[in-house]
């Protein structure tokens, strides 16, 4: 299974010289937890969560300052046809919650939370996946 299946596109994103109280504002609007923030091409420079915001605010950084100053700038990024196992697994090791889905130019296609994955069909495949010698090249008779 890869990624594009699971991917939904147009994403709510701030560009890149958006606030801190911009990227609240998107969050609010549109009820999710990270705003990706984008160049005048599409590609991804850094995402905001609710997380970053709340880091800010606790240090004191005023609301009207750049998104990219709270921002993550370390990116997770995959392609759409990249393996959703794959792709979970670098979300896990990498210790984030969103992957960014970009096209062959780094142009944003969309974003991936770990609730994407919590589909039963994606369960599923990421369970059958996990059971799978690492050499699998086909199916297999096995004897006990």
């Amino acid at each position: 299974m890869e990624v594009g299946a699971l991917v939904r596109k147009n994403p709510i994103v701030l560009k890149h010289d958006g606030t801190i109280l911009e990227a609240v504002q998107l969050m609010a609007k549109h009820n999710v937890g990270v705003v990706p923030i984008v160049d005048a091409e599409g590609r991804p420079l850094g995402v905001i969560s609710e997380r970053h915001v709340l880091r800010a605010l606790a240090a004191g950084v005023p609301l009207d300052r750049p998104a990219l100053e709270a921002a993550r700038r370390e990116l997770v990024t995959v392609t759409p046809d990249a393996n959703v196992y794959d792709a979970l697994l670098e979300m896990r090791r990498r210790g984030v919650r969103h992957v960014l889905v970009v096209d062959r130019d780094g142009r944003l296609i969309g974003v991936l939370s770990i609730r994407d994955f919590m589909r039963e069909d994606v369960l599923a495949y990421i369970g059958f996946q996990a059971w799978q010698p690492p050499d699998v090249g086909g199916p297999e008779i096995m004897s006990l």
